[in-house]
């Protein structure tokens, strides 16, 4: 059975229930698979789109990296209807608690909704262009435009945006916009971004068997850079597809493993009855998180010397 017919099955309207059948393997080869049924209630799961760096046993994010600097940490899965109003609940909190820093994770965040990626990137720019929609080909219709507003923007905090070959569209969009030229909001660490920058439509047949999926139009940058495609630019013998960092902190696969294992760890939400003789799950302590994870210790030591940069130009003028 495919991922996508497994899933057809269990989903279903809100409140009737199936039935599962689940095989769990046996850590003991000479102990056959435990094979138990289980009953559970169908309901609209909203997943959330903003966290922490880990989850505590109740379930609550933890946000600030660095308590003494007070640098706060956010990440972004994805772009969804609820993802900006998240992250200004998040962003409130932080600032209460005295939050000077900010590191913003966007890797591995393949994207979403426009709208929602300019309101978050609208909290960090008090005004001026976002990104532009244009048409590249055929007949040339006015671009669209997607502005900031003074209204709500956040402190001029140091911030940086992490940044990977996952992070694409929507995340393209808010890391190219705050660290663009004509506004160097953010600084960018990681390595360089998918290169998604294309506004595509989907159109079904009436037969439903059938969908055309095209290209309608390209985003640009506030300060008119196009958001170049990756296989374009191979096609060209270029590598600037994009949206490059200004910090480069690439990863091997050793690291992203490593990273991926205690990042999964840090994440997880254990029941406080869990009692079936697993292993207990380990948390990490922020050292241990950020000796498994280079491109966010290289994020916290930019915003460190941003605000340490900041206290001496201050001391100076005074």
């Amino acid at each position: 059975m495919s991922l996508a017919c497994a899933a057809k099955k269990i989903k279903g309207r809100a409140g009737t229930e199936v039935k599962l059948r689940v095989r769990r393997p046996s850590e003991d080869k000479s102990v056959e698979d435990k094979v138990f049924d289980m009953t559970i209630t169908r309901a609209r799961i909203t997943v959330p789109t903003v966290r922490g760096w880990q989850r505590t046993s109740s379930g609550k994010w933890l946000h600030m990296v660095d308590e003494e600097n007070k640098i706060g940490f956010v990440r972004l899965t994805s772009f969804s209807s609820d993802t900006a109003s998240g992250l200004e609940k998040v962003l409130d909190r932080l600032e209460s608690e005295g939050m000077r820093g900010l590191i913003l994770d966007l890797r591995w965040n393949t994207g979403g909704l426009l709208d929602s990626a300019v309101d978050v990137a609208d909290k960090f720019i008090d005004g001026g262009l976002i990104v532009k929609r244009k048409a590249g080909f055929g007949r040339q219709p006015d671009p669209d435009y997607e502005m900031a507003r003074s209204k709500g923007t956040h402190p001029d905090y140091p911030v940086v945006i992490l940044i990977n070959g996952s992070s694409a569209s929507a995340s393209e969009i808010v890391a190219g916009a705050l660290a663009d030229d004509q506004y160097e909001r953010a600084t960018l660490v990681g390595a360089r971004t998918h290169g998604k920058g294309s506004v595509q439509g989907i159109t079904g047949y009436p037969s439903g068997r059938a969908q055309l999926k095209y290209t309608m139009a390209y985003y640009h940058l506030p300060s008119g850079q196009r958001v170049e495609s990756k296989e374009a630019m191979k096609e060209k013998g270029r590598d600037d597809w994009g949206v490059g960092p200004d910090v480069e902190v690439e990863l091997t696969s050793d690291e992203l493993k490593k990273m991926f294992e205690v990042q999964r760890s840090n994440d997880v939400l254990v029941r406080a009855d869990h009692d079936d003789n697993d292993k207990a799950v380990q948390k990490h302590t922020i050292e241990e998180t950020l000796a498994a994870d280079p491109q966010l210790a290289v994020g916290l030591l930019v915003v460190r010397s941003k605000l340490l940069q900041d206290r001496t130009l201050a001391r100076l003028d005074n």
